[in-house]
């Protein structure tokens, strides 16, 4: 990774260093992530799915509500798996850069599904045990919320909603950290989907906070624009008001779409390109990659 430099790097270089990765090459990342978002969009739009069906209050039978509702999920399930594939592509890209090589979004792609089925396996193994821990530690939290709903007065129920919350931004730091360095450990060291899994957890050992508190901004300047693409055309009330989405009609959709679709990708290479940046620091720190680099380069000298 020569492009990086050999030494232990602090928080904001992290994500200076991100940043700067991006803005090497940014029409390749760009267009790589374009190519990745397309799919789902066309999906989107050609399977006329109601989204208002996630809404709380959707009207009609109960199992119609639940088939608009698997519809919907399954919509965005098979859109945010094709999203996946095209931050793998980006990671590919970017370590050929890092490493001083040649990169276009064709050659990406090739070399992206030859690794898809090790971080495809990887992810969907973190996925499977994050569900299970998840499982149990809402069923812990939702233990002591129970009890304070029988209670009389605001401050335990408001107290029980905290804990479950609590709970669940952990567990979603814990997933954040614990997969960080699935792609480039299939992409840059080649290993399999329960080696690339157990890289990653065995990279974060003495530093899950430093890497959790990373992957978390690097979480939010990706969904960004997003978020700024709803704010734009007025459509910020779906986040607050679930009968807001009954009131969004195809061609507002359609515009929503189409803006999130140009702008999404913006920001996803630098997530990729932090995951790059803290898997390089990670190695130093954890393992003296740095002496070992510049020892290889003195024996090949």
């Amino acid at each position: 990774m020569s492009a990086i430099p050999l030494r232990p790097l602090g928080f904001g270089e992290v994500v200076d260093g991100a940043v700067q990765i991006y803005r090497r090459d940014f029409g390749v990342y760009y267009l790589i992530a374009l190519l990745g978002a397309v799919p789902g969009y066309v999906i989107t739009l050609a399977s006329g799915v109601d989204f208002s069906a996630l809404a709380l209050d959707n009207a009609g039978e109960p199992v119609e509500r639940l088939g608009r509702m698997g519809a919907a999920l399954g919509v965005i399930a098979i859109d945010a798996a094709i999203s996946w594939v095209g931050m793998l592509a980006v990671a590919v890209a970017m370590a050929a850069r890092i490493d001083e090589r040649g990169v276009s979004a064709g050659r990406a792609y090739r070399d992206a599904l030859r690794h898809l089925p090790a971080a495809g396996g990887a992810t969907v193994l973190a996925l499977l045990l994050f569900l299970a821990v998840a499982f149990l530690v809402a069923t812990a939290a939702m233990a002591p919320m129970a009890l304070a709903m029988r209670s009389e007065g605001l401050l335990l129920p408001l107290l029980g909603a905290l804990v479950f919350l609590l709970a669940m931004v952990c567990m979603i730091g814990f997933w954040l950290a614990a997969t960080f360095a699935i792609f480039p450990a299939v992409v840059i060291e080649g290993r399999g989907a329960t080696g690339a899994l157990r890289r990653s957890l065995q990279l974060c050992r003495g530093g899950w906070a430093r890497v959790t508190g990373i992957m978390v901004v690097a979480l939010i300047v990706n969904l960004a624009p997003s978020y700024a693409v709803v704010a734009l055309f007025g459509m910020h009330d779906l986040f607050t008001s679930p009968e807001a989405l009954g009131t969004v009609g195809p061609g507002r959709q359609w515009l929503l779409n189409t803006a999130d679709l140009l702008v999404g990708p913006l920001t996803a290479p630098f997530m990729v390109g932090a995951i790059m940046i803290l898997f390089h620091d990670r190695r130093v720190r954890t393992e003296a990659y740095d002496l070992e680099a510049r020892a290889g380069e003195m024996d090949a000298g």
